[in-house]
């Protein structure tokens, strides 16, 4: 299993594996940014038992789904909700948004250029 992250400074999507390498001092493979600079040498060794447990905890949600069917129903929220709260919320821009703004301005562009007429004579 993979586990998706995104460097905070370049912005490049990446994946937490490729950080477990302690000799790369736990730093964006593209950039070169250090994700945690005062735990460089302990930091892979946390995210490869962070990627561990990911793989387990779904393994075993896994089984357990195998074993009891839809006579067990487990709260999704009482799963993934401890976990959420764990990371820190990412603003991103809204794509759709971006776009509806330079629609706008390009629509205020056009707008303020007088317009002429061309005759042919």
């Amino acid at each position: 299993m993979s586990i998706g992250a995104h460097c905070g400074s370049c912005a490049r999507e990446l994946l937490l594996g490729q950080l477990v390498q302690s000799s790369d001092g736990f730093r964006c493979p593209v950039c070169g940014f250090a994700f945690a600079p005062a735990y460089a040498t302990v930091a892979p060794g946390v995210a490869a038992r962070v990627m561990a447990a990911q793989a387990a905890l779904v393994t075993e949600l896994a089984e357990l789904g195998s074993m009891t069917g839809n006579r067990l129903r487990l709260d999704r929220t009482t799963i993934l909700d401890p976990i959420a709260d764990t990371l820190p919320e990412i603003k991103t821009k809204q794509p759709a948004m971006a776009r509806e703004h330079r629609a706008r301005w390009w629509a205020r562009d056009a707008a303020a250029q007088p317009t002429q007429t061309i005759s042919h004579r």
